[in-house]
């Protein structure tokens, strides 16, 4: 049975409890992550990041099926769920240009047709954006059985939605990355504009530096004025950490927002693991 790599959980979640929560699943190939925020008083009850670790003889969607069956909390009844896609072929195309006739086809030009997933486009709230993703009919199919009511969404329509909701107060230019075991998620504002947002594979603290630095020439960014806003599984004391700061100077470890309830069970792990998610619950 797959295990939670780390988990908060409130004790004694009540039915009642349930039906004032807000679930929000991420899924992207190599994880698992799921919350439930009680939207009545802003509490985080559960948050549980699974590590897919494929086995030989299990595809992506089998691991996933154990989950699914084996997470109690899942089965039970909630006020509203959110299937939050995080797979990086994904193309923002501005509001003017979109047309549902040329999805699959901005989708082969940008990231290649050798999959032949599943093409699917939203609005991005509060952006003149439209984001094209593809995803796999077998797991859009699999979470479809599992959360009949569930409403869809990519990872990087709602990062850029919680951003103007909660980061973008002080009009300043931002580089903000959110970091996992392998990859991270790095988006580009500026003049309160997208200049990027796209997903890099690491493998170590100086891939991490390199691409984050060539971000910055190719948009002729000053690495020691921008402000680079750090959420995600990095530790403060880490390799990672300490590369970064040798090249950038104003470095911010992402907050929990002070309209979400920062509960005893929350502080058992450093907050800007899961403020992004958090924050996505907040404004999905």
């Amino acid at each position: 049975m797959v295990k939670p790599a780390f988990q908060i959980e409130v004790p004694d979640i009540t039915d009642d409890d349930l039906l004032q929560c807000r679930l929000l699943v991420e899924v992207n190939a190599h994880s698992f992550t799921y919350t439930l925020l009680n939207q009545r008083n802003m509490g985080p009850l559960v948050i549980k990041y699974f590590q897919l670790d494929q086995e030989k003889n299990k595809q992506f969607t089998g691991t996933l099926k154990e989950i699914l069956e084996n997470e109690p909390l899942l089965k039970r009844a909630v006020k509203e769920t959110l299937l939050v896609y995080n797979f990086p072929e994904s193309s923002l195309v501005p509001e003017p240009l979109f047309s549902m006739d040329t999805n699959k086809e901005i989708i082969d030009i940008v990231h290649g047709n050798l999959q032949k997933g599943l093409v699917l486009s939203e609005k991005i709230p509060w952006w003149e954006l439209f984001n094209v993703y593809r995803i796999s009919p077998e797991l859009h199919h699999l979470l479809q059985q599992q959360f009949t009511a569930g409403k869809y969404w990519h990872y990087y329509s709602l990062l850029l939605k919680s951003y103007k909701m909660f980061d973008s107060g002080e009009g300043r230019d931002c580089l903000k990355v959110i970091f996992y075991p392998d990859k991270m998620v790095t988006l580009v504002i500026r003049e309160g504009k997208v200049y990027l947002m796209q997903t890099f594979n690491y493998q170590d603290a100086r891939d991490v530096a390199y691409y984050l630095l060539n971000i910055c020439k190719q948009l002729g960014i000053n690495p020691g004025e921008i402000k680079v806003l750090i959420g995600g599984l990095i530790d403060r004391q880490s390799a990672l950490s300490e590369e970064l700061h040798k090249y950038f100077l104003q470095i911010i470890f992402e907050e929990i927002d002070e309209s979400i309830k920062i509960t005893d069970e929350l502080k058992e792990l450093p907050l800007h693991y899961f403020s992004s998610i958090l924050k996505m619950a907040v404004c999905a």
